[in-house]
């Protein structure tokens, strides 16, 4: 299967760059993520706030980084983000269903589905922020089904599911909060209990400490930028053109 997601990956328009959401990721990474380390950027626009560029500095800024530092052509280094992606969507549902108790086939078609869905497949060439927290979702999820069928501690199981969480990213801080509410309903089926209590605990603690990094300097950039959403996001924006 990863053959086949990597396959679909590169026959998608090869030789060709997409605008995967920032240009100057693609074509110079390491500028770029220099400058995410400042809200204001003189070298654009006669200088600007850079909205939520902070976010690219982990996962996906270093693995850009690394493609042009070892010489990769930028189209095949988007390509092989996006396959990647697939892949984490493919894998994390796949074992998510073992974990249930399902059998080797259906965990197979379950992710297939999920990596191929139309929200996943339809991004994951040009919104790969957005398209992240999704595709890291499953892994999210897993520790804590570990959790309540016994088989990890509370505590690491909290943790690990940080872990996944901090793979998010802060790209698009909204992208990431609207996932975590099913993770939270994994936990809360099992709050009654003890160890559920402590695994609720441990996994703020570890969602906590994996979204400081980029909470923090997105509630810096609310001091300063204008309401710019409420421009270009309203119901009447996104809808009229359609």
């Amino acid at each position: 299967m990863w053959l086949l997601i990597l396959a679909g990956s590169f026959l998608q328009q090869p030789g060709r760059t997409t605008w995967d959401t920032k240009l100057d990721l693609t074509t110079d990474p390491g500028g770029f993520l220099a400058r995410a380390l400042h809200l204001w950027n003189p070298e654009a626009s006669f200088g600007e706030l850079q909205n939520q560029a902070y976010g690219y500095l982990f996962p996906l800024g270093p693995f850009f980084w690394f493609g042009e530092a070892v010489g990769l052509p930028d189209w095949v280094t988007q390509r092989l983000w996006s396959a990647l992606l697939l892949v984490v969507a493919y894998e994390g549902t796949r074992y998510v269903a073992r974990a249930l108790g399902f059998s080797v086939f259906p965990g197979v078609v379950a992710g297939l589905v999920y990596a191929f869905s139309p929200r996943l497949l339809g991004s994951v060439g040009v919104l790969t922020g957005e398209v992240l927290p999704g595709a890291m979702l499953p892994w999210a999820v897993l520790p804590l089904i570990l959790a309540r069928t016994g088989a990890m501690s509370p505590r690491a199981a909290g943790l690990w599911s940080g872990v996944a969480v901090l793979c998010m990213g802060g790209v698009n801080a909204v992208g990431t909060l609207a996932v975590l509410p099913i993770a939270l309903a994994v936990i809360l089926g099992s709050v009654r209990e003890r160890a559920g209590r402590a695994l609720l605990g441990w996994w703020a603690l570890g969602v906590g400490f994996a979204c400081a990094w980029w909470l923090a300097p997105l509630l810096l950039l609310g001091r300063f930028s204008p309401p710019f959403l409420d421009f270009i996001e309203t119901a009447s924006a996104t809808t009229s053109a359609t």
